[in-house]
């Protein structure tokens, strides 16, 4: 009996059938793999988005004196925060600060001057409600904000809540 050199043809067959499922198997897990690296994003991006918010306004209403009640909307979505401030902790410069939402984003400004978005525009603000806790010798504003965002396959939604004084009202 001769023996003949190379492969027969069920050998063929099967060693294609293993590699197909096994370049199955390998763009399944990269695609997977893709996926959860863009979601991971997402949930930073509008967790970032609402830590940068909450921290600027946190900080501006350390700096007020007052609400300013006839400027502010309190108590609903979208709420409108004026506070009666100064330009910074180094300038004492009086001040107007206003917070609201504007196309879906937090925005910023002061003195009626221009605008600064404290949100990205890939995050929508989903609720904004800032309200006013009055006690005989303090003010404080109570905010919740939840942002979302939509990733490829799921939207992430966000949750941020802060209590804070205006310790300029001392």
């Amino acid at each position: 009996m001769t023996r003949t050199q190379g492969f027969t043809l069920m050998e063929i067959v099967v060693y294609a059938a293993i590699v197909a499922a096994l370049s199955v198997f390998v763009v399944q897990a990269i695609l997977g793999m893709a996926g959860a690296f863009t979601e991971a994003k997402t949930v930073r991006r509008v967790t970032q988005d609402g830590e940068t918010a909450l921290e600027r306004i946190t900080r501006e209403v350390r700096l007020a004196s007052v609400v300013d009640d006839a400027a502010s909307m309190l108590g609903s979505h979208p709420s409108r925060l004026s506070l009666d401030t100064v330009r910074s902790s180094s300038d004492p410069t009086s001040a107007n600060k206003d917070f609201y939402v504007s196309g879906g984003r937090i925005a910023f400004q002061q003195d009626g001057g221009a605008v600064e978005y404290l949100t990205s525009p890939t995050s929508s603000t989903t609720k904004f409600i800032v309200t006013k806790i009055v006690t005989p010798h303090s003010q404080a504003v109570r905010i919740e904000l939840t942002l979302q965002a939509a990733g490829r396959a799921t939207t992430t939604i966000r949750s941020f809540f802060n209590t804070v004084v205006l310790r300029g009202g001392y």
